[in-house]
């Protein structure tokens, strides 16, 4: 029986950001709104990060440019964790913020340098 798109979506996030944190995450979108909590599990976790067209950790090193880019900071942290989960190193973090600070600005990187030092200290706890 293939995996459905909640499966995936479920593993995807724990794979991401933690069994813990992801279903923390996943209850409060719940509290907020059902059908959001399941669009963004369903959808964008268990069909588009889950596709096989792109390795996890090339995903996020997108998704962490495009947060840079944005300035959506809050997600940025989750999602420089989650990049760490997946394999990026934090050189190519590094590289990233200061590529992205050619395209999207000194002072989305130098934020994105603040944020970058939040998530390194919560995924070296993760690490413990």
């Amino acid at each position: 029986m293939a995996e459905s798109n909640r499966d995936k979506g479920l593993k995807k996030r724990a794979e991401l950001f933690g069994e813990r944190d992801s279903l923390e995450r996943i209850e409060q979108l719940r509290q907020f709104d059902e059908g959001f909590a399941r669009l963004l599990t369903d959808v964008c976790f268990g069909d588009v990060w889950s596709r096989p067209g792109l390795p996890t950790k090339i995903r996020s090193m997108i998704t962490v440019a495009a947060l840079i880019t944005l300035g959506r900071l809050p997600e940025l942290k989750n999602h420089m964790v989650g990049a760490l989960r997946a394999g990026v190193t934090e050189q190519e973090l590094k590289e990233i913020v200061v590529h992205l600070s050619q395209y999207a600005g000194i002072p989305a990187a130098v934020q994105a340098v603040r944020v970058f030092n939040d998530a390194q200290r919560e995924f070296q706890k993760l690490e413990r």
